[in-house]
C-alpha cells in the first residue's frame, strides 16, 4: 500500500485527463506544423531525387514527437491546445519515457525509411520525372502493406483511449504515461 503525502494527494485529485477531442485537435495542429518538413521530403523524393535530404527530413519528422514530449512534455500541438504528457507521478516525461511512448510512431518512421531505400534502389523510380511517373515506378513497394497494417495498429491504439477511465491510448499504457490538461 502506498502512503501519499498531502501535496501528492492534492496533485493527483486535481488531474483532468485530456479528452479524445483535445488530443485529436493537438494532432491536427502538429500535422500543420509538420507540413513544411513533410512537403520538403516529398519534393526531394519525387522531384529532386535526393536520398540524403529525404532521409534528413524523414528523421526530423520521426523524432519530432519523442523529442518534443521528452524535453517539453508536449508537442507544439499539445502546447497550443493546453495539454501535456506526464508520468505516473504527474511529472513531466523524460526522454526514455517519451521514446517508449512514441515507439509505435518510431516504428512507423522506420518502415517509411525502409520504403525510401527500396524506392531509391529502383532504376525506374530514379529515372522517372514528375510525381505521376514516380508514383507509377513505386508500384509494388513491399513496405506499403506493412505501413498500412502498422498505421491501422496506431489508429486502434489511439481509439483505445475511449475505453480508458484515464484516457490512455495503448501506447500510453505501455509507457505508463498520461495526457492531462495543464
Amino acid at each position: 500500500m502506498e502512503i501519499l503525502d498531502t501535496d501528492t494527494l492534492k496533485r493527483h485529485s486535481n488531474v483532468e485527463y485530456a479528452s479524445f477531442g483535445n488530443r485529436l485537435l493537438a494532432t491536427l495542429v502538429d500535422f500543420l506544423v509538420m507540413l513544411i518538413p513533410m512537403g520538403a521530403m516529398m519534393y526531394f523524393m519525387f522531384m529532386d531525387k535526393n536520398m540524403i535530404l529525404v532521409l534528413v527530413f524523414s528523421i526530423i519528422g520521426g523524432l519530432y514527437k519523442p523529442l518534443m514530449e521528452g524535453v517539453y512534455s508536449a508537442t507544439l500541438g499539445k502546447m497550443a491546445v493546453g495539454i501535456k504528457m506526464v508520468d505516473n507521478d504527474h511529472e513531466n516525461l523524460d526522454l526514455v519515457q517519451s521514446f517508449t511512448k512514441n515507439g509505435i510512431y518510431l516504428i512507423n518512421s522506420a518502415i517509411g525509411i525502409a520504403s525510401m531505400f527500396w524506392l531509391f534502389g529502383k532504376e525506374a523510380f530514379l529515372e522517372s520525372e514528375g510525381f505521376l511517373e514516380s508514383s507509377i515506378a513505386s508500384e509494388g513497394n513491399p513496405y506499403q502493406i506493412i505501413s498500412s497494417i502498422w498505421s491501422f495498429a496506431i489508429i486502434i491504439s489511439c481509439f483505445m483511449m475511449l475505453a480508458s477511465d484515464k484516457k490512455q491510448t495503448l501506447h500510453d499504457r505501455v509507457a505508463n504515461t498520461f495526457c492531462i490538461k495543464k
